[in-house]
């Protein structure tokens, strides 16, 4: 039983979530999207968890978003409706299990090939069932979308000859604006992609209702982006160190650190904790910093290295005393790929642990 004990009394490796801070970082990046009359679709891959998900919707969101249909599945069961399924549907199997979640509620599909829109046309149409179709476009990230406007142009014109789909607008992933000196450049060179992209599509009078972009490291000047209606940001409810790195959002942002025991101070100049490979993501920091995570009670430490079950912090520079046995929290480099490494998260508020979660869509890559 964990209910309202310490969170340091907690067996570790444990993954803690301050929900004043979750609370503060929804109530921020709603209040972003109300000032500047942008709709709201966070992308829940980052917690997996249907609950939090509810929490984004009271705050404001008008859906959410998933990275997989096995995510939208699980949130579906949950009672949650209009999703964007945010990655290209390919393959018989999926396309049939994405028709019948359009069965029991709205599903926005995003993709960029004919081969995507003929599995999902068929299957629709065999189901006797509608998805909404985004296509997406790439303005510069370079990992998936056509790559100009009359290629966009070809693929909305033939998902207007599908009846099963229907045809909403554009998505795009802007990537990482890592300073300001890049960013005015970045922005330019997006929005001139954006804005021949909707010049071709009105001189041709097909409508786009829904221009879909953002991330967590761009939604602070996402009001910037030419024509955009919504955004998907998906770390800003946790944040983590890479966040704090890109300068989108402060050290009281950051809402998830995992617990960890000092298990060995027997080598010199170093510590190993109790969480490596199997507790952490493995995603490097940016270019600048070294670790794998920023340990909140000595920032002097590195967390240098890490086996499936050992973390190596380095303490050479440190005047920090250890000790085994003792307790650390450490804000991993990437909380996405964290989460996912973990059966459940403890939402704790203060030093107070409140309740215990199942990351219910972990795992769920398919």
């Amino acid at each position: 039983m964990v209910h309202f004990m310490n969170i340091h009394d907690l067996d570790t490796p444990a993954l803690v979530i301050d929900l004043d801070k979750v609370e503060r970082n929804l109530s921020l990046m709603a209040d972003y999207c109300r000032r500047h009359n942008l709709k709201l679709r966070p992308h829940t891959k980052t917690h997996k968890m249907p609950g939090l998900a509810k929490e984004q919707v009271k705050f404001g969101a008008s859906g959410i978003t998933v990275a997989k249909v096995g995510e939208a599945e699980i949130m579906v069961e949950a009672g949650l409706d209009h999703l964007l399924i945010a990655y290209p549907i390919v393959g018989k199997t999926k396309a049939e299990r994405l028709a019948a979640l359009c069965d029991r509620v709205d599903i926005t599909v995003a993709l960029d090939s004919l081969e995507s829109v003929e599995f999902l046309a068929k299957s629709t149409r065999d189901r006797g069932v509608k998805a909404g179709i985004l296509v997406e476009v790439d303005v510069g990230f370079h990992r998936c979308g056509v790559q100009d406007d009359q290629a966009a142009l070809r693929l909305a014109e033939h998902i207007l000859d599908c009846p099963s789909l229907d045809f909403r607008g554009f998505l795009f992933y802007p990537g990482s604006y890592v300073t300001q000196q890049t960013q005015e450049e970045q922005l330019a060179k997006v929005n001139a992609s954006l804005e021949r992209l909707l010049e071709t599509f009105r001189t041709k009078r097909i409508p786009v209702n829904v221009v879909s972009g953002g991330s967590t490291p761009t939604a602070r000047f996402s009001h910037r982006f030419s024509g955009l209606t919504e955004i998907r940001p998906g770390t800003y409810i946790f944040n983590d160190r890479n966040t704090l790195l890109h300068g989108a959002t402060e050290s009281d942002g950051c809402a998830a650190s995992v617990l960890v025991t000092v298990v060995s101070k027997a080598v010199p100049g170093k510590v190993i904790v109790d969480g490596g490979s199997k507790t952490f993501s493995s995603d490097p920091c940016l270019a600048g910093s070294t670790g794998f995570g920023l340990i909140k009670e000595d920032p002097d430490a590195v967390f240098v290295a890490m086996n499936e079950e050992h973390g190596y912090l380095d303490i050479s520079s440190s005047s920090r005393s250890y000790a085994v046995g003792g307790k650390l929290t450490i804000v991993p480099n990437h909380i996405c790929a964290t989460v996912n490494l973990h059966n459940e998260v403890y939402f704790a508020r203060g030093e107070t642990v409140e309740s215990v979660c199942p990351v219910a869509a972990r795992g769920r890559i398919r």
